[in-house]
C-alpha cells in the first residue's frame, strides 16, 4: 500500500459522514481515482441485539462496531488516544472519545435500519456510548432507542447494518441476538455477493463523473445490494 492511501481513506471517511440519501461528491471520488469507486474504504464488523420491553415490544437496538485494523490505527494516531506511545490507547482516553468516532450531530444516520412490513422504524439518536481496544482494533458500542416501542405480532421485522453509499462495508460475522424476550431469534437472509458486484459494476459504469468534477452524483441505495438481512422470528 502506498503512502498516499491513508489520505484517500481519510477523504472517503469524510464523504461517508457527509453523505445522505445516496448522494456523494464526484470530486472526492475522482480524487481517489478508480480505487475509490471499486470497493469500500472502511470495514466494520458489526454485532447487534434487539432489546424488548416488559410488554414484548422492541424498544431499542444495541449496536457494536469493530473497526478494521487500518482505520483503528488512524483513530489511534489522529485522535491522540495513545498518550505514552506504546501502541495501546489508555482507557480513560477511549472513554472520553466514545461516541465521537462519527459525527452524529451533523446528521450521521447510524448505518442501521429496522423495518416493519417494509416500512422504516424511526430510531432515536444514540446513547450509552462505550469504547475499548480489543485485539488491536477499535471497538465501540451504542444504544439506539426506538422513537416508539414497536409490537411484533403479525408483522415482518427486518434488521440491516449497512451504508447506503457502500464507502463503509458492514459485515455481521456472528449471529445477532435478542434481549428481554424468550423464543426469538434473527434469521439471516444472505446477500448474493456475485450478483451484488455485477449490479454495482453496472451502476458505476452509468455514472458520468467527467462532465463536471464538482457536480454531485446521485446513486441509488447500492449498499443494500451487499447486505445480509435479518428477519425476526418468534415462537
Amino acid at each position: 500500500m502506498t503512502r498516499s492511501a491513508p489520505s484517500c481513506r481519510r477523504l472517503a471517511v469524510r464523504l461517508v459522514r457527509a453523505a445522505s440519501d445516496g448522494v456523494v461528491c464526484a470530486a472526492g471520488l475522482l480524487f481517489c481515482a478508480s480505487e475509490a469507486s471499486a470497493h469500500p474504504h472502511i470495514f466494520i464488523d458489526t454485532d447487534f441485539d434487539l432489546i424488548f420491553d416488559a410488554d414484548g415490544r422492541i424498544e431499542a437496538v444495541l449496536v457494536e462496531w469493530t473497526y478494521d485494523d487500518f482505520y483503528s490505527l488512524l483513530l489511534l494516531e489522529e485522535k491522540d488516544l495513545d498518550e505514552n506511545g506504546d501502541g495501546v490507547p489508555e482507557q480513560e482516553r477511549l472513554d472520553a472519545f466514545a461516541g465521537r468516532d462519527v459525527d452524529w450531530d451533523a446528521g450521521f444516520p447510524g448505518d442501521f435500519t429496522l423495518t416493519i412490513d417494509g416500512a422504516p422504524i424511526e430510531l432515536d439518536p444514540p446513547e450509552a456510548h462505550t469504547a475499548e481496544w480489543r485485539d488491536e482494533r477499535y471497538v465501540t458500542s451504542h444504544i439506539r432507542p426506538l422513537a416508539e416501542p414497536t409490537g411484533i405480532e403479525g408483522h415482518d421485522i427486518v434488521a440491516r447494518a449497512y451504508d447506503t453509499t457502500y464507502f463503509v462495508a458492514y459485515d455481521v460475522p456472528g449471529e445477532p441476538g435478542v434481549i428481554g424476550r424468550e423464543g426469538c431469534s434473527l434469521l439471516r437472509d444472505e446477500a448474493d455477493a456475485e450478483e451484488a458486484r455485477a449490479t454495482y459494476g453496472d451502476l458505476l459504469a452509468e455514472v458520468d463523473m467527467a462532465s463536471d468534477p464538482f457536480d454531485v452524483v446521485d446513486l441509488p441505495d447500492i449498499g443494500i445490494l451487499f447486505t445480509d438481512a435479518f428477519l425476526l422470528s418468534c415462537d
